[in-house]
């Protein structure tokens, strides 16, 4: 069974990886999810990864928050490409 890896944007400055993995949790197994940080900050930079358990999961999470309202902020979900 293959994985999706998802870049999730439209995160709020104070989003956190549990917050990122409690959002996405709902659509299926959550192996991973961080949220990239701006290095001199502990601010969120507005997007983050999640890995979740199967291209299934992953397409479910995608049709449900691609282009939703979350924490007054429009995201953008889709998978990213895999690696060449």
């Amino acid at each position: 069974m293959s994985k999706g890896k998802l870049y999730v944007g439209g995160l709020s400055e104070a989003a956190s990886d549990s917050e990122l993995r409690d959002l996405l949790r709902t659509y299926g197994t959550v192996e991973h999810a961080y949220v990239v940080r701006y290095k001199r900050s502990v601010k969120s930079a507005g997007y983050g990864f999640v890995e979740m358990g199967s291209r299934e999961d992953a397409l479910r999470a995608i049709s449900a928050l691609d282009g939703a309202m979350f924490e007054d902020n429009r995201l953008r979900v889709f998978l990213t490409a895999p690696p060449a």
